[in-house]
């Protein structure tokens, strides 16, 4: 009777024992698996990083090439070019204003700050030019300031572009 009284505990010990066994590999197969869903979901998150950035290179160069196809743009009619002109800064504006709500996502908060001192500062050169373009008198000094515009507009559509490659995600 002892006999079976140690065996049967003896087999009870060692079914504990197992059954224990059993559950450790359970909890640990379910943190391998959640360890791996978490990385997943880093993969993912690091993807759709990478696709803003892209989209954010895209949209600089869509916004650039809608206003050199503007008609505006080409045109030699002073009152279109100069409407069109304070359409697209404007845009360029609205931007900025935007890009400025977002700084807690730049990646480094300094450059970031700079870039936009500078797209100011241009903004305001642009306002100038465009003011200056409306008061010309004559042919040669109205293409001169059409000409400042033309360049400081490209310089705040690529300070646009640069700044929005500094935003995360």
């Amino acid at each position: 009777m002892i006999m079976r009284i140690t065996s049967l505990v003896i087999v009870l010990v060692t079914a504990a024992a197992f059954a224990a066994h059993g559950q450790e590999g359970t909890i640990e197969d379910i943190k391998h698996g959640a360890k791996k869903a978490g990385e997943t979901v880093k993969d993912g998150l690091e993807t759709v990083g990478e696709k803003a950035k892209e989209t954010a290179e895209i949209v600089g160069e869509k916004t650039k090439e809608a206003w050199r196809d503007t008609k505006a743009y080409a045109s030699s009619n002073r009152v279109t070019y100069r409407k069109g002109a304070r359409q697209k800064l404007n845009a360029l504006s609205k931007e900025i204003t935007d890009l400025k709500s977002r700084r807690s996502e730049a990646t480094d908060p300094q450059t970031f700050d700079s870039q936009l001192d500078t797209l100011a500062q241009q903004q305001a050169t642009a306002k100038e030019q465009l003011a200056t373009m409306k008061k010309a008198t004559n042919a040669k000094d109205y293409d001169d300031a059409r000409k400042q515009f033309d360049k400081t507009m490209g310089e705040m559509e690529d300070g646009v572009a640069q700044a929005r490659k500094q935003l995360r995600g």
